[in-house]
């Protein structure tokens, strides 16, 4: 088991990462070619099987220019050029591989004898041979389709596949065209060798690019890997190991080959290159380290990426918050147009536009009410729910009513740029653009009662109004009604007994009809006119406290209905972004989540 371990723990990882990347890519929600899944998929794949047995293939190096002035071409040229030798058709292979046009990928391997007609180019390149493991190169060229059409050039890149499989990729550029910023904020694979094509030393390049990490406000991973950026001059190279072909045994030539050559600092690829096949421990093979490599890339890619959602969601809470301000700012100004009004002959404004209306309807009700006394009620106990009815209808609020109507129009363009705002962040950041959320957005503003309309916006108006009609109205009607029959019951009661005394009087009993329970019959006549006066008290007394009831009624109608005024605005016009506030917390604390996790 213990000379087993080493190889296993690779294995280990690359199972734990191939389980981890789905998680990652399916959610992340970029639509880019680089997020797919499949060549990821198939580098681990490729991974596997070095970590499994040890691999017969040749270590694969990609070389690709940033754009057409990176001297890609010259770097592989001077490369796998032999100064010392005299072969033509060696030489005329290594010079020609580009001589068809449509070509965007030229792969070079080793082989002793030079063959240009097969794929891939076969060259009796010792520089493929001198390395531990063999190589082979893949050269790929940018066409006119591939070329970056924007400033994100290596980023567009990076989006060839190519790069990632690669074990070792090689990325020229010309500082002249392709910024150096752009450069150091690249995600790049672990293994990746950096050649900036300039005249100037190592030394000086490490301290530019010291400084422009010191001065820069690059946004940067955290733990990001140190980037392998070498200096060097393909084109010199090349015109030195030409020359020497040209002139093998003049003194000068070789003179200015070793000058141009060394000048070149083509010999910092070479090292660099022999630095990244170098294994430090005779148990790690060669295989393995770049395996591990990989594995690393991937794990960085899920970090890079879980890095850009979080800041994709940071973007977007923001810019919900701002929007939500922008809205509560809007209301605040549509609620002091419509419900706000001067105190007195100061400037100060108060929002009891509402409260107004309900006094002012108090007012005009109170005499219609007045006049509706217990008398009054006796010949018209039927008619009391139209006459109230009718004085609410014509008396409830009427001029908020016409002010809200008035504002309805410009609330309806308010509800109609927050619904615009709300549904263009979603294509402003794509991270948060869930199908749940689309479908939210849309089914409320696709709704029968999105759209604000004056009928909407007075919709509290008639409700309270038809509340107030149709539950304390009706009690007053009935009480008033009850205070009759039960009247009107006391009165002929007390008639009835008064009658009875006076007609046992009358036919000379002495005693009347109710001598029987020792009631004489002046006693019965005066208790039967204090039962009807009495009756006639209580009715009264109890048309007074149903009035009362009525205006307690009255006065916790008027107050819902201020509330319920303020509700219909806000609801109507802010309930798409209170959607995407709800969202905004959700993918917050997602990406939370995930990113612990």
């Amino acid at each position: 088991m213990e000379s087993s371990s080493p190889k296993l723990e690779p294995l280990t990882l690359l199972h734990k990462t191939t389980k981890l990347l789905p998680r990652i890519y399916k959610r992340s929600r970029f639509p880019r070619p680089t997020e797919t899944a499949q060549p990821w998929d198939l580098i681990l794949n490729e991974t596997f099987k070095d970590l499994s047995a040890t691999p017969q293939r040749p270590v694969k190096l990609v070389v690709c220019g940033l754009d057409e002035w990176s001297g890609a071409r010259d770097l592989v040229t001077a490369l796998l050029s032999d100064p010392l030798s005299s072969d033509r058709k060696h030489n005329d292979a290594l010079n020609n591989r580009w001589s068809d046009p449509t070509r965007y990928k030229v792969e070079i391997s080793y082989n002793t004898e030079p063959d240009s007609s097969s794929s891939p180019l076969k060259l009796p390149s010792t520089y493929l041979t001198q390395f531990s493991v063999p190589l082979e190169i893949s050269e790929l060229r940018l066409t006119s389709a591939s070329a970056p059409k924007s400033n994100d050039i290596v980023s567009q890149i990076l989006e060839n596949a190519a790069i990632f499989k690669a074990d070792i990729p090689i990325l020229v550029f010309n500082p002249l065209t392709t910024p150096l910023s752009a450069i150091l904020s690249a995600q790049l694979p672990r293994n990746t060798i950096l050649v900036l094509k300039s005249t100037n030393s190592q030394a000086e390049l490490d301290a530019i690019i010291q400084q422009q990490l010191a001065t820069s406000s690059i946004l940067r991973v955290p733990n990001t890997r140190p980037l392998d950026i070498i200096a060097v001059d393909p084109g010199r190279a090349v015109q030195a190991i030409t020359a020497l072909q040209a002139e093998p045994n003049s003194l000068s030539a070789i003179q200015k080959y070793q000058d141009d050559f060394v000048g070149s600092q083509l010999s910092m690829v070479t090292r660099s290159l022999k630095s990244k096949l170098t294994v430090k421990s005779p148990s790690t093979s060669v295989w393995r380290k770049l395996a591990l490599c990989h594995i690393d890339d991937a794990l960085h890619w899920s970090s890079y990426h879980i890095h850009q959602v979080r800041n994709e969601l940071d973007k977007a809470f923001i810019d919900t918050g701002l929007l939500n301000d922008r809205l509560e700012e809007a209301l605040a100004k549509a609620e002091r147009d419509v419900f706000g009004r001067k105190h007195g002959n100061s400037d100060k404004l108060v929002l009891d536009e509402a409260s107004v209306a309900i006094v002012q309807a108090e007012k005009e009700m109170k005499p219609v009410m007045d006049r509706l006394t217990w008398w009054k009620m006796i010949w018209r106990v039927d008619e009391i729910s139209s006459i109230i009815s009718s004085a609410i209808t014509q008396t409830w609020c009427y001029e908020l009513e016409k002010k809200l109507i008035m504002h309805t129009g410009r609330l309806a363009v308010l509800q109609e740029q927050v619904s615009e705002s709300a549904i263009s962040l979603l294509f402003t950041h794509p991270a948060v653009s869930t199908a749940v959320l689309r479908n939210s957005l849309l089914q409320l503003k696709t709704s029968p009662t999105y759209s604000l309309t004056p009928e909407i916006l007075t919709q509290p108006i008639f409700s309270r109004r038809n509340q107030l009609i149709e539950y304390p109205t009706t009690r007053l009607h009935v009480a008033g009604q009850r205070a009759v029959l039960q009247m009107t019951g006391g009165i002929v009661g007390g008639v009835g007994i008064g009658w009875a005394g006076w007609l046992g009087w009358l036919v000379g009993s002495g005693e009347g009809l109710l001598g029987f329970v020792g009631m004489e019959t002046e006693t019965a006549i005066g208790f039967g006119i204090l039962s009807a006066v009495a009756s006639i008290r209580w009715a009264a007394g109890r048309w007074e406290k149903a009035k009362k009831r009525w205006w307690q009624d009255w006065t916790r109608v008027g107050e819902g209905l201020d509330r319920d005024l303020k509700v219909f605005c806000n609801v109507d016009v802010l309930h798409l972004p209170n959607v995407l506030t709800f969202r905004r917390r959700f993918y917050k604390n997602r990406c939370t989540d995930r990113s612990s996790s």
